[in-house]
C-alpha cells in the first residue's frame, strides 16, 4: 500500500516538476534529466534538463528539443528566454485554445497551476508561466485545446489505464526491500523539515534525487504504450512543426515537458529523418544555494 501511495504522489507531482549520438529504439525520460553530483561528494549540486539537437543538413534545418520543468529557478527561465531568441520559431506546450499566449498574470487560474505555484513557493522555486516570455514573436502555440484533450483522454480511457498501470507497478514492487526503501524516503522527507537548518534546500535536494529514482516508472504510468497526455499532444506539436517547416522556418525549438522528449526523439529520427548532433544541459534547480529568503 505504501508503494502505491508513493507512486501516486510522484504521478501527482510529475506535471509540477513536471545520449549518445547513435540512434536507439527506446528512450526513457531519465535520458534527458539528471541530478549532478561531483565525484566523491554526498550532496547533489544541480537538477539538469537536456537540450537535444537535431539537424537535416541537406535542407539546412535545425530542430532542438528543449525540456521544460514547470517549476524552477528564476535564472533557469531567464536563460531559456535568451536561448529562445536564437530560433525562428519556438513551439510550446499549453493545453489551451489555439494561439493562447500566457501573460504571467493568470498563473493561478486553475487547480493545477495553483498547485504548481504553491509547490514552487514551498521549494523556493518559480512558476514557468510567470517567467517565460510567451509574448515573443517567435513563440508558437503547439498543443491541444481543452476540448480536444478531454475528448482524447475519454476515448483512450487514460484515467483507467493510469490506475491499472499504477496497481500493476505497485504489485511488482511490493516487497520487504521496497517497504524499507519507502520508510527511508519518508524518514528523509520528515527530516528535511524537522531537522535541517535549511528545509527548502534540503527538501529540494531530496525531491530531485527521489524523482530521478522513480521518474521512468511515473512516465510509464502516465504514458504507457500511448496516451492523450503524451502521444496525442506530441502528435499535435509535430503537426505544427511540419507546418512551420513548410513555411520556411529553418531553426526551430520544441519546448515541452521532459516527459515528452523520448517520443519526440523517436519521431524526429524515424518520421522526419533528422540526425541527432548532440546534447547540452541546462540547470533547472541550483541545489547549492539557499533561495528561500529571496525577495
Amino acid at each position: 500500500m505504501k508503494r502505491l501511495y508513493l507512486i501516486g504522489l510522484f504521478v501527482f507531482l510529475f506535471p509540477v516538476i513536471l545520449l549518445a549520438t547513435d540512434a536507439k529504439d527506446d528512450y526513457a525520460m531519465s535520458d534527458f534529466m539528471r541530478v549532478s553530483k561531483p565525484e566523491g561528494k554526498r550532496l547533489p549540486v544541480s537538477y539538469d534538463i537536456a537540450i537535444v539537437k537535431f539537424a537535416d543538413e541537406k535542407n539546412e534545418v535545425q530542430i532542438d528539443l528543449i525540456g521544460a520543468v514547470h517549476i524552477g529557478d528564476k535564472e533557469y527561465y531567464a536563460e531559456l528566454n535568451e536561448i529562445f531568441k536564437k530560433y525562428d520559431a519556438v513551439l510550446y506546450e499549453l493545453i489551451a485554445d489555439e494561439d493562447t499566449k500566457p501573460t504571467g498574470r493568470n498563473e493561478s487560474s486553475n487547480l493545477l497551476s495553483s498547485i504548481q505555484s504553491g509547490m514552487g513557493s514551498m521549494l523556493a522555486l518559480d512558476f514557468q508561466l510567470a517567467h517565460i516570455d510567451y509574448r515573443a514573436k517567435n513563440m508558437v502555440h503547439a498543443d491541444m485545446s481543452p476540448a480536444e484533450f478531454a475528448s482524447r483522454m475519454s476515448e483512450r480511457g487514460d484515467f483507467t489505464q493510469m490506475f491499472f498501470r499504477a496497481m500493476t507497478l505497485s504489485s511488482k514492487k511490493n516487497s520487504e526491500d521496497a517497504a524499507k526503501e519507502e520508510d527511508r524516503m519518508l524518514g528523509r522527507m520528515l527530516g528535511s523539515f524537522l531537522v535541517s537548518s535549511n528545509p527548502a534546500l534540503s527538501f529540494k535536494r531530496l525531491l530531485a534525487e527521489e524523482m530521478m529514482s522513480q521518474i521512468d516508472d511515473a512516465t510509464w504510468i502516465i504514458g504507457g504504450d500511448g496516451s492523450a497526455i503524451i502521444t496525442d499532444r506530441n502528435a499535435t506539436a509535430l503537426k505544427v512543426l511540419s507546418r512551420e517547416l513548410q513555411n520556411g522556418k529553418k531553426k526551430i525549438a520544441i519546448f515541452y515537458g521532459a516527459a515528452h522528449l523520448p517520443e519526440f526523439v523517436k519521431s524526429l529520427e524515424k518520421d522526419f529523418n533528422m540526425t541527432r548532433t548532440g546534447m547540452d544541459w541546462i540547470v533547472a534547480w541550483d541545489l547549492t544555494k539557499d533561495k528561500s529568503a529571496r525577495k
